[in-house]
């Protein structure tokens, strides 16, 4: 399947910048999901309460972000999303940074919602066995998603913020991260974490950005 338009969890925006583009140009006489096999539309589905309850199919995370659009400003729904160790929720509240700084295009009204997004580098995600696609599928690959998506979009911040270390912030994880050595790398997150945010808070401090008030309407509203 594909949402018309390519987008890599483990990669960072601006890197596959141009494979978007050609995507996008494939896929541009579609309006929605398509069947990248059979190249066929694939049916609409709309989320139902109702129906989820009567189908025993309720689910707390999909309810909430059901909801999302209905939230206003935006950054309040992803700011919500944020803390805890449930591996789902975390990777819903990682792509909800992204989604937000993808939209607003602009660093200063995203640091907050970026250092939550690093903070919970320090923390081990928790991933139900029903959370995995099946039984017998690795934890650690679905921590491994999580990881991609966060560090994702540490990156991103990196590109709009203009803070070239955290552009590339991938090349000082070392071996462990090389090898997808998840113990390893993780012994090492603590650390690196808190660096990266001293770099966002000293960046947003030097700008004179670090939780200015009043914020700027036109951008904390989107």
């Amino acid at each position: 399947m594909t949402c018309k338009y390519l987008t890599r969890k483990d990669l960072p925006s601006f890197v596959v910048d141009e494979s978007v583009k050609e995507h996008a140009y494939e896929f541009a006489t579609y309006s929605s999901i398509v069947d990248t096999t059979t190249m066929r539309l694939a049916p609409k589905a709309f989320y139902s309460e109702r129906h989820a309850w009567v189908s025993h199919s309720f689910d707390a995370l999909t309810m909430t972000l059901s909801s999302a659009d209905r939230v206003k400003p935006t950054r309040l729904f992803v700011e919500s999303l944020a803390g805890g160790v449930d591996g789902r929720r975390s990777l819903a509240h990682a792509s909800a940074v992204r989604r937000y700084m993808a939209n607003c295009g602009t660093w200063r009204s995203s640091y907050r919602l970026v250092l939550s997004l690093v903070q919970g580098f320090q923390d081990p995600p928790f991933f139900a066995v029903h959370d995995l696609e099946s039984p017998e599928t690795d934890q650690d690959d679905a921590v491994w998603d999580l990881f991609f998506v966060r560090i994702s979009g540490v990156q991103e911040y990196g590109f709009h913020a203009g803070i070239e270390p955290l552009m590339w912030v991938t090349d000082s994880l070392g071996e462990s991260f090389n090898i997808l050595d998840w113990k390893g790398l993780y012994s090492q997150i603590t650390n690196l974490s808190n660096i990266w945010i001293e770099s966002i808070i000293s960046h947003a401090k030097d700008e004179g950005q670090f939780f200015q008030e009043p914020p700027p309407e036109e951008e904390y509203n989107y």
